[in-house]
């Protein structure tokens, strides 16, 4: 009969091992990032009996102290294995009646008192640390089967005599059990948690209580009840493995996917807007704020033809050669006296008509040099070079408010300040001025003076 047990268990701990190998993984995380290594105390109450029945040697048995010690290593989120220690002292006697009501005067023994130490190897399946309900898990359920080494030393009293007497000379006895057991595990913090259980222990043979009534037929059975306080060991800011709970990570990692994508669309919508109204989406438009009515090419940007620096919905000269340029605000080029000229003397009234003096654009409010002008200052200040008795004035044209002026007067003197720190030209040959309602508030006109 005893052989059949050790069978049974043999092919449970095989099961229990395939159960391990099954969740190797932890799911959707790994566990890498979690504290894995416990160490527990516990104490609690020894009785031998289990509260779900079963046969005993002795009618009536007593609540005694336990005490024990665990270490458990959590593999997944799911299953784990414990080391544990369990010692004490039980007891029980025949002072309770028979079932029937038939007194038990007829056992020679009176009462047992067995001092015990077991080591046991278990397997712990949790199954609550899963819940698609709330975010946290706090309260972890648990069941745990497992076999280890049972040594203990019986004592009997005999009842004609009131003797006790050590059960097989004293000797220390050892036996195989099974322990199987329920529990709740309670969160307290990253590294403290308390824990609740009960195991009910099944010893491989009938002389646990230091009795041998039913022979090989019957074993012998003890309970362990208990409250725990376990410590978690890992690094600071991880926390526990069996805590842990994939389900709702993964209900985040799924939202965080979902707002992500959601975004995307929301900016390929902003994307199709074309707010200039040029034929060029937003998203891929260079120049968002063309003027109306201007022809663009394929990034959005006002098309000049010429290359003279006017957009072609201002130029004048839609093709100025390049002989011609630079050119004026309106476009249009000076191209050199032909040949026959060169030699004819011209009264000129005014020597600084010959300078083409550009006008620059700003965009919306800004108060900046584009590259383009830029560009078109370096050709007046070379213009300004060529002709050293000229010089210019830089006009803005602002709205009647104290903002617009003074957007007109920054950029005014930012351009003065271009030419003359930038481009070498004497500041008192730059003069600025302001004319409000004179023209297009984003231009600002150069003029010989």
């Amino acid at each position: 009969m005893r052989t059949n047990f050790i069978k049974t268990f043999i092919l449970g701990g095989i099961t229990l091992l395939t159960s391990a190998a099954t969740f190797a993984q932890a799911p959707f995380t790994g566990s890498s990032q979690f504290r894995k290594f416990s160490i527990g105390i516990n104490a609690g109450a020894l009785r031998p009996s289990l509260i779900f029945g079963g046969s005993n040697d002795f009618t009536k048995p007593l609540y005694t102290l336990g005490y024990g010690v665990d270490l458990k290593y959590q593999f997944t989120h799911h299953f784990g294995a414990q080391l544990d220690y369990v010692g004490g002292k039980l007891k029980g006697n025949n002072d309770k009646d028979y079932w029937n009501g038939a007194p038990t005067t007829d056992r020679p023994i009176s009462s047992f008192e067995t001092k015990m130490n077991s080591f046991s190897l278990s397997g712990l399946y949790a199954f609550g640390n899963i819940n698609w309900l709330k975010s946290t898990t706090k309260i972890v359920p648990y069941v745990t089967a497992g076999g280890g080494l049972i040594s203990y030393k019986p004592t009997t009293t005999d009842r004609a005599t009131n003797t006790s007497t050590a059960f097989d000379n004293g000797k220390s006895l050892n036996s195989f059990f099974v322990p199987v057991g329920i529990g709740l595990k309670f969160n307290l913090s990253e590294m403290v948690n308390l824990d609740l259980g009960y195991r009910a222990n099944i010893v491989d043979n009938d002389n646990f209580d230091g009795t041998y009534l039913h022979a090989d037929l019957h074993r012998d059975k003890y309970s362990y009840g208990f409250l725990g306080v376990e410590f978690a060991f890992g690094k600071k800011g991880n926390k526990q493995l069996i805590f842990d709970n994939p389900a709702s990570k993964m209900n985040d990692i799924l939202q965080n996917q979902i707002t992500h994508v959601q975004t995307e669309v929301d900016s390929l919508k902003m994307g199709i807007t074309d707010s200039d109204g040029d034929g060029i989406a937003d998203i891929f438009d260079k120049e968002p704020n063309t003027p109306a009515g201007c022809p663009v090419d394929a990034h959005g940007v006002s098309r000049d033809t010429d290359g003279d620096g006017v957009p072609d919905c201002k130029d004048k000269e839609l093709i100025t050669p390049t002989q011609c340029q630079p050119v004026d605000a309106d476009g249009v080029g000076k191209c050199p006296d032909p040949e026959c000229c060169k030699n004819m003397v011209m009264a000129d009234t005014n020597k600084c008509n010959v300078l083409s003096l550009p006008s620059i654009s700003f965009r919306n409010s800004r108060s900046t040099l584009s590259s383009d002008g830029k560009a078109m200052l370096a050709t007046v200040a070379a213009q300004l070079k060529s002709n050293a008795e000229c010089s210019i004035i830089v006009t803005g044209y602002p709205a009647a408010s104290k903002a617009s002026q003074a957007l007109c007067n920054r950029r005014a003197d930012l351009i003065k300040s271009y030419l003359v720190e930038k481009e070498g030209i004497s500041a008192d040959r730059v003069e600025t001025s302001c004319e409000v309602g004179g023209g297009d508030v984003n231009t600002v006109d150069i003029k010989s003076k």
